[in-house]
């Protein structure tokens, strides 16, 4: 049977007809685009830009005025950028609490990278970077009474901002009154990186001001405080470098540096470069300060001082500042003059370095000026003593508190004035004073106890080969005023010192004494004088009679004579009483007919000394004691006004020489040696020193047969 099969169309099925609504999605997709990009461009950008300048009003109740001159909105790079944008002070409006008058001129405001999702949400917005260019802002005085407010953050909308990258440039403006400006700025830029405007910024201790790096630079700045204007010339920080650095700054002062004392401190500096590092910018924003160095290169300060100490520097920071540490303080190449003290001191060169400074918070480890130690070094340096009548000066001063070391070098004191106009200037005679030092060295030196305590406490003083000369005027009046150069004016002084050794070398002291007799100076010198002091000090728990002061000096007297002294005292003593004992070798008496022929009109024509001891007693009263005076072959020559022998004086030669003067002593070989009476009363407007002279002048006339009554008032009248 055969097989049947089903029937097979031959035609083809006909194809389904296509509909075009691919092309009708993508149209209206760019239509959209096209509709966002139009209103965007002509409603969203015009809207946004009235809603901008009406906020501003708003918030400012009507204070600020602000007008836009461009705005565009980039929805694909989620910013916006504003040009020509004008704040000003509406001149209908009235004056406000808190808001001061302003004016601000922004060329080119440009946004970026804006998270809308977050605004919406009222989350911290993300910016990704916010450029400023070309901004000019000028505002006057704050309201009286006008105070911080609230944080930024807290009027912004959400949660906050958080910049990823914040710069302005080319900042310039104003603060205070347009005559008399506070503050003034030519030129700055600022650089700001992750920045996060919002509380969570703000607590982040890690920032500064809410950002994780700041920079910046700035030239022409001027500001004015009170009594001072202060101008820099450029300055630049880097909180990410840790430093901070100033270029050229000048502070002065309205009023000029005076000799007197202001109300008020006044200062001049003149400071070319300071430069800090290791600056702790994020603690210094919680008010702790904290670096590694503090460099001045060539200050030069000048100030006067005012009538009332300022409070110490820890008092004055204690409102700012929590804590105030520094690593290291150095000066380099300073200058300083100090004006409104007697002293009025001046000093170049100053090299300064000081160590570990901690001003707060204050701790009882001792510190000299806040820090652990301190290394000093000048150049020449100036001052007055007893102004204006002495001039002290030196060539280098070197300390440092670590090793406990002062010493200066070729120190100078001169007198202002000659020996007559001196004497005039001061009603009386007065010694007149010239000191040449080439080194003097303190070792030893408690620097905390003098900075702390105000105590001066040294284990050593060396002084190596001074010269000191004096120069007096007899024709004047003798000086009405006790004498400040006695033991007991120890007890005066108005601070504590303690010096375990004070020691001399290689000294030469020249006196010289203009008699009424004569215009020729009376002359003696001390040279090759080497003496030490041991115990100087003026502190009860050192200083008694258990434990006086000793010292021993040896010289030359007029260069021929050797001699010998001790000394004995207790500083202490309110009755100056102290021992002096000595020898002189031997010498001819003649050597000094340099003092007593122009002073005394005494000649030794011949004479000649072999050895002399004494031991004295001293105190406010008198000098007493014994001396043994060994001579042979005396005889001297009394004089007249023209150091001539006249008749008269040939006479009193005679009955000197025959009646009084022991020629030999002892008078004959084996006798014993006749001693001599040292008794001289003691004046105490003149010093200690004048004393002992006068004591050995009595010893030696009693020794040499002078009668005890007559070589004490002789010896007084010298």
């Amino acid at each position: 049977m055969p097989a049947i099969s089903a029937p097979v169309s031959v035609a083809a099925k006909a194809p389904a007809p296509r509909r075009p609504w691919g092309r009708w999605l993508l149209a209206g997709l760019l239509g959209l685009v096209l509709a966002a990009w139009l209103g965007g461009t002509f409603l969203l950008d015009p809207w946004l830009r009235r809603t901008l300048e009406d906020k501003v009003s708003t918030a400012s109740h009507g204070r600020y005025r602000l007008r836009v001159g461009q705005l565009h909105t980039s929805l694909w790079r989620r910013g916006v950028e504003l040009r020509a944008m004008h704040l000003t002070t509406n001149p209908t409006a009235g004056p406000a609490d808190s808001l001061p008058a302003a004016e601000l001129a922004l060329g080119r405001l440009r946004l970026r990278g804006l998270g809308l999702w977050a605004l919406l949400r009222g989350q911290e917005v993300p910016v990704a970077s916010v450029r400023l260019d070309s901004l000019a802002v000028v505002l006057g005085p704050l309201p009286a009474g006008a105070g911080p407010g609230e944080p930024l953050y807290a009027r912004l909308p959400g949660a906050g901002l958080r910049l990823g990258y914040l710069t302005v440039r080319h900042l310039h403006g104003r603060y205070g009154p347009a005559t008399r400006p506070q503050i003034r700025v030519a030129h700055a830029d600022l650089t700001a990186r992750d920045l996060r405007l919002s509380a969570a910024g703000a607590a982040d201790s890690v920032r500064v001001g809410g950002a994780a790096a700041l920079a910046g630079r700035a030239q022409g700045l001027a500001v004015r405080v009170p009594g001072h204007e202060m101008r820099l010339r450029r300055l630049r920080f880097s909180t990410k470098a840790r430093q901070l650095v100033l270029n050229s700054l000048a502070v002065n002062p309205e009023q000029p540096i005076s000799p007197q004392r202001s109300a008020a401190l006044r200062l001049r500096l003149a400071l070319p470069q300071l430069t800090l590092t290791g600056l702790d910018a994020a603690a210094l924003s919680r008010s702790r300060f904290r670096a590694d160095s503090l460099g001045l290169r060539r200050p030069g300060l000048a100030c006067t001082l005012p009538t009332t100490p300022p409070p110490p520097l820890h008092e004055l920071l204690a409102p700012y500042l929590r804590e105030c540490r520094l690593n290291t303080l150095w000066v380099s190449g300073g200058q300083l003059r100090v004006a409104g003290l007697p002293q009025a001191p001046t000093v170049t060169q100053v090299q300064l370095a000081g160590h570990d400074l901690r001003v707060l918070p204050r701790t009882r480890v001792p510190r000299i000026y806040y820090a652990t130690h301190w290394q000093l070094r000048t150049g020449p340096a100036t001052l007055s003593l007893d102004a204006p009548y002495y001039h002290l000066s030196w060539d280098q001063l070197q300390a440092d508190t670590r090793r406990q070391q002062l010493t200066l070098r070729r120190v100078l004191v001169l007198p202002t004035l000659s020996v007559v106009e001196l004497a005039r200037r001061k009603g009386h005679q007065a010694a007149h004073l010239t000191v040449k030092v080439p080194e003097l060295r303190l070792a030893g030196l408690d620097f905390g106890a003098a900075a702390n305590r105000h105590e001066v406490r040294a284990a050593s003083l060396t002084v190596s080969q001074p010269q000191v000369s004096s120069q007096s005027d007899g024709r004047f009046a003798h000086n009405p005023n006790i004498s400040f150069v006695t033991p007991e004016a120890f007890r005066e002084v108005p601070f504590r010192f303690a010096v375990g050794r004070l020691r001399v070398v290689g000294a030469t002291i020249t006196s010289q004494y203009r008699a009424p007799r004569e215009a020729r100076p009376g002359i003696i010198q001390i040279k090759d004088f080497a003496g030490a002091l041991r115990n100087v000090s003026n502190d009860p728990a050192r200083m008694s009679a258990r434990r006086p002061l000793t010292g021993t000096a040896t010289a030359l007297l007029q260069g021929q004579c050797r001699m010998r002294v001790q000394l004995r005292a207790n500083m202490l003593d309110p009755a100056g009483r102290h021992t002096v004992s000595g020898t002189f070798g031997p010498a001819p008496l003649d050597l000094l007919n340099s003092m007593t022929i122009p002073t005394r009109g005494i000649r030794f024509r011949r004479g000649q000394i072999q050895h002399i001891s004494f031991q004295m007693q001293l105190d406010q009263q008198a000098a007493r004691g014994t001396m043994q005076a060994r001579y042979a072959d005396l005889n001297l020559q009394r004089l007249n006004r023209q150091n001539k022998p006249g008749l008269l004086h040939r006479l009193e030669t005679t009955v000197i020489n025959e009646v009084f003067i022991r020629d030999d002593n002892p008078r004959k070989p084996g006798q014993p040696l006749q001693p001599g009476n040292m008794h001289s009363g003691r004046e105490r407007h003149y010093s200690v020193f004048t004393l002992w002279r006068q004591g050995l002048i009595s010893g030696l006339l009693n020794s040499a047969g002078v009668p005890a009554p007559l070589a004490k008032k002789l010896s007084e009248a010298e």
